[in-house]
């Protein structure tokens, strides 16, 4: 139904902006309007940043909302943005942050401290139950006041002591405190028209899907059709109005591959979300000038539910990793697109280099499974492997559920779900095996380390290790980079060892773009401030 609705409203526009002369598709008349039409995935649960989840619905905060600090649309380096100054105290634990003068609301109501403030208690309350908390945990007293341990929240390390000024006090150093401030978690949301719709704390208000949500960042939702598409419109309130460049955007919810591509060929669309991994070899081939494959600081892997046997096994999960030919999936079935997984970091960063350990050995996985009492996989239980609705998931997976059969024996059901339901399903926990991936919330080692913590929501794979804890803990408190580094390293060493999940491979982004789209640039973060995107009026002659 989603793919009918968007591909009716992709239809649509096309009847309304095709025009005289020599200007065909909707494509080339959205860019004499300034108007950028680009795929999205899915549909979004909602666009509480504090809330969210999915690369997808980030993008489409990046648009509405705005933070303290923005990335440079090529470095990542945070740039002022809400905050036009800050200082930083000599020990690196207390950041002052001056709100600029001219920050407001799409309805013209002032951004003040108190905005973050307040945004930030909302997503440390134990209530909101937010995953995101955890981005915060660096804060003096986030972490006790997110566990319910104080419901005093003058003892969280956050203060507003006048409508200009924000004061942070850290639990310890952290280098990378200002790239966190980045993600769309840490922006403020509207408290007053949050608390207009229900309890800050109710996840369920939908104050989002409300009229004129009022918008920080160079966008405002203008429309929100459900399973067809959401536009956001330029924001005149917005304190750098005069560098935006677009004056619409339309994210489409497209989440067939292969859909996306047509409409995209068919002059509908000036970015896809993806291009389907079948096609990638020929593109190449054929030097598709629209391609773009860009490093990502991502990881395409599967999450194994420890609570369930055997899963609960290391040596069976290790075993299901050794049997997979992870060469065989990037080189063969997805083209070269993707880069085979070594480890669960994806590259090295920040001075931390991954140890090189994930590979494939289906004699020592078959050793493993008949240590586990599964010789040649013996009255090993059917097992399911759940992933979200995409052609690219499903192949990747059959290939997986083939190479378990014949490696090891062992038979895989594999079920699909739409987006929203798969995350209840994630949510719950009721699942073996579980497609996932993990692109860094900031660019920093440390937000692929937090990911296995014991505490951490984003654990899907629900394992827990006091060793694996107190090294990342060790990783926090160390006072070099060397010390940080060795702490990383024997963290990542154990966690792969005991398998609780399978990288499969290290992203790319796949994306096809038009040549009239300039300012959408390659990082490691995938990060396109929309402000500084522009459209090139088409060739008309």
């Amino acid at each position: 139904m989603r793919v009918k609705n968007v591909i009716s409203c992709l239809a649509a526009g096309l009847l309304t902006l095709a025009g005289c002369g020599k200007i065909h598709t909707q494509a080339d008349r959205a860019s004499q309007q300034g108007i950028l039409l680009i795929g999205n995935k899915i549909e979004p649960s909602s666009l509480d940043p504090q809330i969210t989840t999915s690369v997808e619905e980030s993008t489409i905060e990046f648009a509405i909302f705005e933070g303290l600090v923005s990335p440079d649309p090529k470095t990542l380096d945070p740039r002022p943005a809400l905050a036009d100054k800050w200082t930083v105290s000599a020990d690196e634990l207390t950041y002052t942050f001056h709100i600029r003068e001219g920050a407001r609301w799409s309805d013209e109501t002032p951004v003040t401290s108190g905005d973050f403030a307040l945004s930030w208690k909302r997503m440390l309350s134990p209530e909101l139950a937010s995953i995101n908390a955890q981005l915060l945990f660096c804060v003096k007293g986030a972490k006790a006041f997110n566990e319910g341990k104080t419901t005093d929240f003058s003892t969280v390390g956050v203060t507003a002591p006048d409508a200009h000024t924000l004061v942070v006090a850290l639990e310890r150093p952290t280098p990378w405190f200002m790239s966190i401030l980045m993600h769309p978690a840490t922006y403020a949301v509207p408290v007053a028209f949050v608390a207009k719709h229900g309890a800050l704390s109710d996840r369920s208000s939908g104050w989002t899907r409300k009229k004129h949500v009022p918008a920080s960042g160079p966008f405002a939702i203008s429309r929100w059709q459900t399973g067809s598409m959401i536009e956001v419109t330029r924001n005149a309130a917005y304190w750098d109005a005069a560098t935006v460049g677009l004056n619409i955007i339309r994210f489409f919810p497209i989440d067939s591959a292969n859909v996306e591509e047509t409409a995209f060929r068919g002059g509908q669309l000036h970015i896809t979300d993806t291009v389907s991994v079948g096609k990638i070899a020929s593109m190449l081939k054929n030097g598709d000038k629209s391609l773009r494959l860009d490093p990502y600081l991502g990881t395409y892997y599967y999450a194994l539910n420890t609570t369930r046997k055997p899963l609960d096994n290391p040596d069976v999960r290790l075993a299901l990793s050794l049997a997979i030919d992870r060469d065989a999936i990037t080189q063969k079935l997805l083209g070269g697109a993707q880069k085979t997984a070594t480890a669960f970091m994806p590259e090295p960063i920040g001075g931390y280099d991954p140890p090189r350990i994930v590979a494939t050995d289906v004699l020592r996985a078959k050793e493993l499974l008949l240590k586990a009492g599964f010789p040649d996989g013996t009255g090993f239980p059917k097992l399911e492997l759940l992933f979200n609705t995409s052609e690219n998931h499903r192949m990747i997976a059959e290939a997986i559920q083939a190479m378990w059969k014949a490696n090891l024996g062992i038979d895989v059901d594999l079920r699909n779900e739409d987006f929203n339901s798969y995350l209840g399903t994630r949510k719950n926990g009721d699942f073996d095996i579980l497609r996932a991936g993990w692109v860094a919330d900031y660019p920093a080692a440390a937000s692929f380390f937090d990911l296995l913590r014991s505490d951490s929501g984003n654990n899907f794979a629900r394992w827990k290790s006091a060793r694996y804890d107190e090294l990342i803990e060790q990783s926090c408190n160390a006072t070099s980079d060397e010390a940080r580094n060795a702490a990383y390293r024997d963290a990542e060493t154990l966690m792969l060892g005991e398998s609780p999940i399978i990288p499969i491979y290290a992203y790319n982004t796949m994306r096809l773009v038009r040549p009239d789209v300039e300012g959408w640039y390659p990082n490691a973060m995938d990060w396109h401030p929309f402000k500084y995107v522009r459209l090139k009026t088409p060739d008309t002659k």
